[in-house]
């Protein structure tokens, strides 16, 4: 009798544990630690084979592509999905060949996509319900970037999770993804009622889409939304997308855009109200872009968030940090247009990360590697540090008690990881958050178990994701574009990375005053000597 997959059971932890990082991966706010590190296997080789036209363009060097070509040999090998045998040996004869526009090997990479996209997800479903299926958090990466480089949104793949789907089996829940990828997108109308527009009269009123005063407050009205100002009138947008999340994220693109425009007029003034009306549901949502997840949380743990001209500011004497001025660089990251926060994302980086003797210095990408190794070592300490306070009370002299006598984060972080090293169990807290916790606990379990080649593997994702931010910045600024196929992708993975390394790059600077290439260069000797004697513990890889 053979037993039943773990990926066929919905009461498996193998099956839990998949759909607790999809929810993972799909919420917003989500510290870094848990997000999304990398784009989807089939958009990865969309860039790349777009990566070709911009090397004939110099806008990309042809080693940055080869670079590209060879990470992704490796990576995709490891993508039990990817297809058949006959499909991986065809496309790994591309990616050994030079990708340039003219080249047979790229024109194959165009078929060989178009080819193999649609079923990618079928194929996951057939793994996951093998007898011995693929690691849980590799399926629940794989498939989550899947559906949101294919057109979802994050709100929008995190409400379809939570309908009635959390307590499929992984199989189960898989399928039906790959359904919904079969469905065609939607057309929406979404209305965009606004309090100010410079000059609508003369400039607007006569455009196809503007709604005047009186049928804007109306529309508003019927969605429940109520004015908070006098209304002017509104436009209304046709956009295809997935979801309805996703189709209010296109609309604030637009209006984001609009303002742009705006700016230029010698008293352009344009203000949206914050909702906005999806005629298709008959509602209202929320008219914005969602946080991207760029977060320097030092400021605030140093009480240094205000401390900002606080002494007299000298005629003569203008000077700032270099981590303060990476940070007002950074600073489009969260909120605003994709080509500033792209920009600005990678030049923070580069500005405190490379110094001009780098034997990288043409191309100046040594700065992803440096950051991807900040990130790296920051990643036990993030995820034991948040396993401590979710810890509940059993009991006197409890591990609860214990970490409450603790000092420090560090401390509390050493105390978890000594708990799970000797093989405890930890009393989590019963809360909503109670399955991420469990996922938490494993991957540190792995990392215990194997911290050198764990590491390894983590630094090795945000490097390459570290470099196609920097792509996406020369896209951007020498190709004067943003509508490259991978830079929204590349924004929503990357701008929470960058964070966490100005994170770790601002607290040595207030705590400790250690530079940032100091303090770069001992992360890549504590990750090249992480298991030996004399090598750092994972809660002091950077300390």
């Amino acid at each position: 009798m053979h037993s039943t997959s773990p990926g066929r059971d919905p009461s498996s932890s193998y099956s839990r544990h998949v759909t607790t990082r999809m929810l993972d991966f799909s919420r917003p706010r989500a510290p870094w630690s848990l997000r999304l590190w990398d784009v989807s296997s089939f958009l990865a080789l969309e860039e790349l084979h777009e990566a070709g036209a911009w090397v004939d363009r110099r806008v990309l060097s042809q080693s940055a592509l080869d670079w590209q070509r060879h990470e992704m040999e490796r990576l995709l090998g490891n993508d039990p999905a990817l297809g058949s045998k006959a499909f991986r040996r065809e496309l790994q004869e591309c990616l050994r060949t030079t990708l340039t526009v003219a080249s047979d090997g790229r024109r194959k990479l165009r078929h060989l996509i178009d080819l193999g996209r649609p079923g990618y997800l079928v194929r996951w479903a057939a793994c996951v319900a093998e007898a011995d299926p693929p690691p849980p958090e590799k399926v629940a990466r794989a498939v989550a970037s899947h559906l949101l480089d294919s057109g979802h949104s994050m709100d929008g793949l995190n409400r379809w999770l939570r309908e009635d789907r959390l307590g499929l089996s992984a199989t189960e829940l898989i399928s039906e993804a790959s359904g919904l990828l079969t469905l065609p997108p939607t057309c929406w109308t979404v209305v965009v009622p606004f309090a100010t527009l410079h000059n609508w009269e003369e400039l607007a009123a006569e455009l196809p889409h503007w709604i005047g005063a009186r049928e804007a407050t109306e529309l508003m009205a019927s969605a429940g939304a109520k004015p908070t100002a006098h209304v002017i009138g509104a436009l209304s947008y046709e956009v295809e997308a997935r979801d309805a999340e996703r189709a209010l994220e296109i609309v604030s693109d637009l209006v984001e855009r609009l303002q742009a425009r705006a700016r230029f007029a010698s008293t352009g003034s344009v203000t949206p109200f914050d909702t906005a009306i999806v005629l298709n549901q008959g509602s209202a949502m929320p008219l914005r872009m969602p946080a991207r997840g760029a977060r320097v949380l030092s400021l605030a743990a140093e009480r240094q968030l205000y401390v900002v001209g606080a002494e007299p500011q000298r005629l003569a004497d203008r000077r700032r940090s270099a981590v303060d001025e990476a940070l007002e660089i950074a600073s489009a990251l969260n909120h605003g247009p994709l080509a500033p926060a792209v920009a600005g994302g990678w030049s923070a980086l580069e500005s405190l990360l490379t110094e001009a003797r780098d034997p990288d210095e043409r191309e100046r990408v040594v700065a992803a590697s440096r950051a991807a190794a900040l990130v790296t070592c920051s990643w036990p300490r993030a995820e034991l540090t948040a396993l401590s306070y979710r810890i509940r009370r059993t009991g006197d002299g409890d591990l609860a008690e214990r970490l409450e006598q603790c000092a420090s984060n560090r401390e509390r972080a050493i105390l978890i990881a000594t708990e799970l090293a000797q093989g405890h169990s930890l009393p989590l807290e019963r809360s909503w958050r109670r399955r991420s916790d469990i996922a938490a606990v494993a991957r540190m379990r792995a990392l215990l178990a194997d911290p050198a080649a764990v590491l390894a593997r983590v630094r090795r994702y945000v490097e390459i994701s570290l470099r196609r931010l920097y792509r996406s910045r020369n896209i951007v600024l020498h190709g004067g574009s943003t509508g490259g196929v991978a830079l929204q992708a590349a924004l929503r993975v990357t701008a929470p990375l960058v964070g966490a390394a100005l994170d770790r790059l601002t607290h040595a600077d207030l705590v400790a005053g250690v530079p940032p290439l100091v303090l770069a260069s001992r992360a890549e000797t504590a990750l090249c000597m992480v298991g030996d004697d004399m090598g750092p513990g994972l809660c002091d890889l950077i300390e």
